[in-house]
């Protein structure tokens, strides 16, 4: 019982944490509850296609998508080591 409330109580406060390190990210959503945060950012579509040297991640088209891909700009083109240096680039879909 008391490694379950451990577990329990450790993964809320990681998950808490997650969503404060996402919302320094987007400018003007820093105190923003995680309900929010994830109803706007991360309850999102998309494909994610993986070519020769590049990972794609196409996301769907909605009305906070400029934000998204304006905060992930900081990872455009890096170099996954583990997936053979393919870069990552994060797209937005002209569809909903």
């Amino acid at each position: 019982m008391v490694i379950k409330v451990d577990f329990d109580l450790t993964m809320t406060i990681l998950a808490h944490n997650l969503f404060r390190l996402i919302a320094q990210d987007l400018i003007g959503y820093k105190n923003c509850t995680p309900a929010t945060l994830y109803e706007k950012f991360l309850l999102n579509g998309g494909r994610v296609k993986i070519v020769e040297n590049e990972i794609r991640v196409n996301l769907k088209k909605k009305r906070h998508l400029p934000s998204i891909l304006s905060a992930m700009k900081k990872f455009h083109n890096i170099s996954i080591p583990w997936l053979h240096n393919k870069k990552l680039q994060f797209v937005g879909e002209s569809y909903s």
